[in-house]
């Protein structure tokens, strides 16, 4: 798999200026294949993860929210996926079922989004939440 970010150059015909190593590697995959796949999407970053990170906030809440009501952690993870579905988190849906997007996959946009569902599911059953282990 290749992946890069390329400047748009024209529409039309659609022209990118890509890197020189993408151009050699696109070259080679043509000289060995009828058809290509390409998937483009504008870019983005990726959600942060580690130590104070947005996937640590989440979970933390998430944690926290388990221990509160005796659920269990994937179960109270899904109900905030799905509240931020109705607040503008992506998702497919399969067979009439909504499945909100990986959240591996997630922006950091979207990681707020979920954060902000998870702040409001702790608010509506009178949980505190600590925003970090030294408050």
């Amino acid at each position: 798999m290749i992946d890069f970010t390329a400047r748009i150059l024209s529409t039309a015909p659609l022209t990118i200026d890509a890197p020189e190593w993408v151009r050699g590697m696109v070259h080679d995959l043509c000289e060995r294949y009828d058809v290509l796949s390409f998937r483009v999407s504008a870019p983005r970053r990726k959600r942060t993860t580690g130590e104070r990170s947005q996937n640590h906030h989440l979970n933390g809440h998430v944690q926290t929210i388990c221990v509160e009501t005796g659920n269990d952690f994937e179960a109270v993870k899904q109900v905030v996926k799905l509240r931020a579905v109705a607040m503008g988190y992506p998702f497919q849906t399969f067979h009439g079922v909504t499945v909100p997007k990986s959240e591996a996959d997630a922006s950091t946009v979207e990681c707020g989004i979920l954060i902000e569902a998870v702040h409001q599911l702790a608010a509506e059953e009178g949980i505190a939440l600590k925003e970090y282990d030294d408050e």
